[in-house]
Protein backbone atom coordinates (compact mmCIF):
# COMPACT_ATOMS: atom_id res chain seq x y z
CA UNK A 1 0.00 0.00 0.00
CA UNK A 2 3.01 1.92 0.49
CA UNK A 3 3.90 2.28 -3.05
CA UNK A 4 0.55 3.88 -4.11
CA UNK A 5 0.83 6.20 -1.58
CA UNK A 6 4.03 7.33 -2.77
CA UNK A 7 2.57 7.43 -6.06
CA UNK A 8 0.15 9.93 -4.99
CA UNK A 9 2.35 11.83 -3.53
CA UNK A 10 4.53 12.08 -5.85
CA UNK A 11 2.15 12.84 -9.08
CA UNK A 12 0.45 15.59 -6.73
CA UNK A 13 3.96 17.43 -6.21
CA UNK A 14 4.24 17.19 -10.00
CA UNK A 15 0.87 19.25 -10.51
CA UNK A 16 2.09 21.48 -7.36
CA UNK A 17 4.99 22.51 -9.43
CA UNK A 18 3.73 22.46 -12.64
CA UNK A 19 1.54 25.64 -10.35
CA UNK A 20 4.06 27.45 -8.86
CA UNK A 21 6.06 27.68 -12.47
CA UNK A 22 2.81 29.17 -14.07
CA UNK A 23 2.46 31.87 -11.47
CA UNK A 24 6.33 32.63 -11.63
CA UNK A 25 5.63 32.29 -15.92
CA UNK A 26 7.90 30.10 -15.98
CA UNK A 27 9.25 28.60 -19.21
CA UNK A 28 7.75 25.35 -20.00
CA UNK A 29 10.44 23.90 -21.81
CA UNK A 30 13.04 25.23 -19.34
CA UNK A 31 11.48 23.57 -16.39
CA UNK A 32 10.88 20.29 -18.09
CA UNK A 33 14.93 20.13 -19.36
CA UNK A 34 15.76 20.95 -16.47
CA UNK A 35 13.33 18.26 -14.66
CA UNK A 36 14.36 15.26 -17.27
CA UNK A 37 17.89 16.48 -16.35
CA UNK A 38 17.79 15.66 -12.55
CA UNK A 39 15.20 12.43 -13.27
CA UNK A 40 17.97 10.96 -15.28
CA UNK A 41 21.05 11.13 -12.57
CA UNK A 42 17.95 9.93 -10.21
CA UNK A 43 17.62 6.69 -12.81
CA UNK A 44 21.55 6.16 -13.04
CA UNK A 45 22.15 6.36 -8.87
CA UNK A 46 18.96 3.44 -8.90
CA UNK A 47 20.96 1.29 -11.46
CA UNK A 48 24.52 1.56 -9.92
CA UNK A 49 23.03 1.40 -6.45
CA UNK A 50 20.52 -1.85 -7.05
CA UNK A 51 23.42 -4.90 -7.47
CA UNK A 52 20.68 -6.33 -9.06
CA UNK A 53 19.93 -4.67 -11.26
CA UNK A 54 20.46 -5.56 -15.35
CA UNK A 55 20.59 -4.07 -18.68
CA UNK A 56 18.17 -4.73 -21.65
CA UNK A 57 19.01 -2.68 -24.99
CA UNK A 58 15.65 -3.95 -26.43
CA UNK A 59 14.00 -1.41 -24.04
CA UNK A 60 15.61 1.55 -25.99
CA UNK A 61 12.68 2.08 -28.46
CA UNK A 62 10.29 1.58 -25.86
CA UNK A 63 12.65 4.90 -23.78
CA UNK A 64 12.43 6.67 -26.82
CA UNK A 65 8.58 6.10 -27.40
CA UNK A 66 7.81 6.39 -24.04
CA UNK A 67 10.11 9.51 -23.99
CA UNK A 68 7.93 11.81 -26.90
CA UNK A 69 4.97 10.61 -24.64
CA UNK A 70 6.02 12.14 -21.47
CA UNK A 71 7.56 15.15 -23.18
CA UNK A 72 4.50 15.77 -25.26
CA UNK A 73 2.35 15.27 -22.77
CA UNK A 74 3.59 17.34 -19.68
CA UNK A 75 4.30 20.34 -21.91
CA UNK A 76 0.28 19.95 -22.70
CA UNK A 77 -0.26 19.59 -18.40
CA UNK A 78 1.50 22.61 -18.13
CA UNK A 79 -0.07 24.87 -20.46
CA UNK A 80 -3.09 23.21 -19.30
CA UNK A 81 -2.45 24.45 -15.75
CA UNK A 82 -1.67 27.87 -17.25
CA UNK A 83 -4.97 28.63 -19.14
CA UNK A 84 -7.50 25.87 -16.78
CA UNK A 85 -5.68 26.03 -12.99
CA UNK A 86 -4.19 23.39 -11.56
CA UNK A 87 -6.95 21.18 -10.21
CA UNK A 88 -9.06 21.50 -13.43
CA UNK A 89 -5.65 20.50 -15.12
CA UNK A 90 -4.99 17.45 -13.25
CA UNK A 91 -8.82 15.83 -13.27
CA UNK A 92 -8.07 16.52 -17.01
CA UNK A 93 -4.68 14.39 -16.68
CA UNK A 94 -6.47 12.02 -14.89
CA UNK A 95 -9.48 11.03 -17.16
CA UNK A 96 -6.63 8.76 -18.84
CA UNK A 97 -7.42 6.15 -16.36
CA UNK A 98 -9.62 4.60 -19.00
CA UNK A 99 -6.82 4.10 -21.46
CA UNK A 100 -5.09 1.74 -19.03
CA UNK A 101 -7.79 -0.26 -17.84
CA UNK A 102 -9.85 -1.18 -20.79
CA UNK A 103 -6.66 -1.99 -22.37
CA UNK A 104 -5.67 -3.98 -19.19
CA UNK A 105 -9.25 -5.56 -19.65
CA UNK A 106 -8.72 -6.21 -23.60
CA UNK A 107 -5.13 -7.23 -23.28
CA UNK A 108 -4.32 -8.93 -19.69
CA UNK A 109 -8.02 -10.26 -18.93
CA UNK A 110 -7.91 -8.07 -15.53
CA UNK A 111 -11.66 -7.12 -14.94
CA UNK A 112 -13.12 -5.52 -11.64
CA UNK A 113 -15.10 -6.89 -9.23
CA UNK A 114 -19.18 -5.17 -8.58
CA UNK A 115 -17.95 -2.51 -6.17
CA UNK A 116 -14.82 -1.41 -8.31
CA UNK A 117 -17.10 -1.43 -11.69
CA UNK A 118 -18.94 0.98 -9.70
CA UNK A 119 -16.35 2.72 -8.56
CA UNK A 120 -15.27 3.21 -12.24
CA UNK A 121 -18.61 4.49 -13.52
CA UNK A 122 -18.65 7.14 -10.42
CA UNK A 123 -15.16 8.25 -11.53
CA UNK A 124 -17.08 8.97 -14.96
CA UNK A 125 -19.37 11.04 -13.50
CA UNK A 126 -16.68 12.51 -11.39
CA UNK A 127 -14.71 13.73 -14.74
CA UNK A 128 -17.95 15.18 -17.01
CA UNK A 129 -18.87 17.13 -13.91
CA UNK A 130 -15.09 18.77 -13.85
CA UNK A 131 -15.46 19.04 -17.66
CA UNK A 132 -18.49 20.75 -17.00
CA UNK A 133 -16.77 22.97 -14.77
CA UNK A 134 -14.29 23.78 -16.69
CA UNK A 135 -16.56 25.53 -19.76
CA UNK A 136 -18.73 27.25 -16.87
CA UNK A 137 -17.97 31.08 -17.42
CA UNK A 138 -15.28 30.55 -20.25
CA UNK A 139 -16.21 32.13 -24.09
CA UNK A 140 -16.16 29.03 -27.34
CA UNK A 141 -12.56 30.13 -27.99
CA UNK A 142 -10.82 29.91 -24.31
CA UNK A 143 -12.84 26.16 -24.97
CA UNK A 144 -11.23 24.87 -27.73
CA UNK A 145 -7.81 26.16 -26.39
CA UNK A 146 -8.22 24.31 -22.83
CA UNK A 147 -9.83 21.00 -24.62
CA UNK A 148 -6.75 21.14 -26.96
CA UNK A 149 -4.71 20.95 -23.99
CA UNK A 150 -7.04 17.96 -22.29
CA UNK A 151 -7.25 15.82 -24.93
CA UNK A 152 -3.24 15.93 -25.65
CA UNK A 153 -3.02 14.72 -21.67
CA UNK A 154 -5.41 12.31 -21.74
CA UNK A 155 -3.79 10.62 -24.84
CA UNK A 156 -0.44 10.68 -23.47
CA UNK A 157 -0.34 9.88 -20.20
CA UNK A 158 -3.03 7.27 -20.90
CA UNK A 159 -0.86 5.27 -23.15
CA UNK A 160 2.29 6.02 -21.16
CA UNK A 161 0.64 4.32 -18.17
CA UNK A 162 -0.53 1.53 -20.01
CA UNK A 163 2.81 0.63 -21.02
CA UNK A 164 3.98 0.72 -17.46
CA UNK A 165 1.82 -2.07 -17.14
CA UNK A 166 3.45 -3.66 -20.31
CA UNK A 167 6.56 -3.45 -18.84
CA UNK A 168 5.51 -4.58 -15.40
CA UNK A 169 4.29 -7.93 -17.88
CA UNK A 170 6.73 -8.50 -19.50
CA UNK A 171 10.22 -7.53 -18.27
CA UNK A 172 12.11 -8.37 -14.71
CA UNK A 173 11.88 -5.75 -12.29
CA UNK A 174 15.62 -5.99 -12.58
CA UNK A 175 15.22 -4.07 -15.39
CA UNK A 176 12.98 -0.87 -14.15
CA UNK A 177 16.13 1.50 -13.49
CA UNK A 178 17.64 0.99 -16.85
CA UNK A 179 13.91 1.46 -18.28
CA UNK A 180 13.40 4.44 -15.99
CA UNK A 181 17.13 5.97 -17.12
CA UNK A 182 15.88 5.73 -21.37
CA UNK A 183 13.07 7.44 -20.52
CA UNK A 184 14.29 9.87 -18.97
CA UNK A 185 17.26 10.61 -20.72
CA UNK A 186 15.78 10.67 -24.28
CA UNK A 187 13.11 13.02 -22.42
CA UNK A 188 16.03 15.29 -21.41
CA UNK A 189 17.56 15.03 -25.06
CA UNK A 190 14.76 16.04 -26.65
CA UNK A 191 13.54 19.75 -24.09
CA UNK A 192 17.05 20.30 -24.56
CA UNK A 193 17.22 20.60 -28.14
CA UNK A 194 13.75 22.33 -28.38
CA UNK A 195 15.03 24.66 -25.74
CA UNK A 196 18.12 25.24 -28.05
CA UNK A 197 16.01 25.35 -31.47
CA UNK A 198 13.76 27.65 -29.78
CA UNK A 199 16.65 29.91 -28.07
CA UNK A 200 14.81 29.97 -24.76
CA UNK A 201 16.77 32.79 -22.16
CA UNK A 202 18.15 30.68 -19.26
CA UNK A 203 16.41 31.65 -15.97
CA UNK A 204 18.04 29.90 -13.10
CA UNK A 205 14.90 29.67 -10.90
CA UNK A 206 13.07 28.06 -13.61
CA UNK A 207 15.73 25.39 -14.43
CA UNK A 208 16.19 24.78 -10.51
CA UNK A 209 12.60 24.11 -10.13
CA UNK A 210 12.60 21.88 -12.44
CA UNK A 211 15.73 20.04 -11.42
CA UNK A 212 13.85 19.67 -7.87
CA UNK A 213 10.65 18.32 -10.14
CA UNK A 214 12.54 15.42 -11.37
CA UNK A 215 12.33 14.01 -8.24
CA UNK A 216 9.45 13.49 -7.60
CA UNK A 217 8.43 12.47 -11.32
CA UNK A 218 10.99 9.37 -11.89
CA UNK A 219 9.45 8.54 -8.07
CA UNK A 220 6.20 8.39 -9.83
CA UNK A 221 6.65 6.06 -12.24
CA UNK A 222 9.18 4.21 -10.18
CA UNK A 223 6.84 3.29 -7.80
CA UNK A 224 3.40 3.01 -10.38
CA UNK A 225 5.78 0.22 -11.54
CA UNK A 226 6.28 -1.47 -7.55
CA UNK A 227 2.42 -0.96 -7.09
CA UNK A 228 1.33 -2.86 -9.81
CA UNK A 229 3.11 -5.74 -8.71
CA UNK A 230 0.90 -6.12 -5.59
CA UNK A 231 -2.40 -4.79 -7.01
CA UNK A 232 -4.30 -5.44 -10.23
CA UNK A 233 -4.66 -2.40 -12.71
CA UNK A 234 -8.29 -2.07 -12.72
CA UNK A 235 -7.46 -0.89 -9.12
CA UNK A 236 -4.51 0.92 -9.59
CA UNK A 237 -4.98 3.35 -12.09
CA UNK A 238 -8.49 4.20 -10.81
CA UNK A 239 -7.46 4.74 -6.99
CA UNK A 240 -4.01 6.16 -7.59
CA UNK A 241 -5.87 8.77 -10.48
CA UNK A 242 -8.85 9.45 -7.77
CA UNK A 243 -6.64 10.49 -5.07
CA UNK A 244 -4.52 12.27 -6.71
CA UNK A 245 -7.51 14.44 -8.25
CA UNK A 246 -8.24 15.00 -4.98
CA UNK A 247 -4.91 15.83 -2.87
CA UNK A 248 -4.29 18.55 -5.72
CA UNK A 249 -7.23 20.16 -5.78
CA UNK A 250 -7.01 20.66 -1.93
CA UNK A 251 -3.58 22.13 -2.06
CA UNK A 252 -3.96 24.41 -4.42
CA UNK A 253 -7.36 25.79 -2.86
CA UNK A 254 -5.09 25.45 0.74
CA UNK A 255 -2.47 27.58 -1.21
CA UNK A 256 -3.34 29.39 -3.82
CA UNK A 257 -7.29 29.66 -3.34
CA UNK A 258 -8.41 28.33 -6.59
CA UNK A 259 -12.00 28.59 -7.61
CA UNK A 260 -14.32 26.20 -7.40
CA UNK A 261 -17.88 26.57 -8.84
CA UNK A 262 -20.97 24.20 -8.23
CA UNK A 263 -19.57 21.15 -10.56
CA UNK A 264 -16.16 21.14 -9.12
CA UNK A 265 -17.59 20.53 -5.54
CA UNK A 266 -19.69 17.88 -6.48
CA UNK A 267 -17.21 16.44 -8.85
CA UNK A 268 -14.90 16.44 -5.96
CA UNK A 269 -17.44 14.40 -3.48
CA UNK A 270 -18.11 12.02 -6.20
CA UNK A 271 -14.28 11.60 -6.50
CA UNK A 272 -14.47 10.72 -2.74
CA UNK A 273 -17.02 8.04 -2.98
CA UNK A 274 -15.63 6.79 -6.09
CA UNK A 275 -11.91 6.28 -4.33
CA UNK A 276 -13.84 4.37 -1.44
CA UNK A 277 -15.79 1.76 -3.40
CA UNK A 278 -12.37 1.18 -5.88
CA UNK A 279 -10.43 0.25 -2.22
CA UNK A 280 -13.26 -2.43 -1.71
Amino acid sequence: MIDLLLTIISSSTIAVILKINSNRNGNSLLLLSGNYFSASIIAIILFFGDHNSTISLDLVPLGIFLAVLFVGSIYAFSKSVSFSGAALSTVSSRLSVFVPIILSMIIYQEFPNVFQASGLVLTLVTIVLFYFSISYNSTKSEEKRKFFYLVSILIGIGIADFFMKVFQENWSTTDKPWFLFWIFFFSFLITTSLVIKQKTPFNSRTLLLGIVMGVPNIFSSYFLIEALKSFSAVFVYPFVNMSIIILTAIIVKLVWNESWNTFSKFALLAGLFSIVLLSL
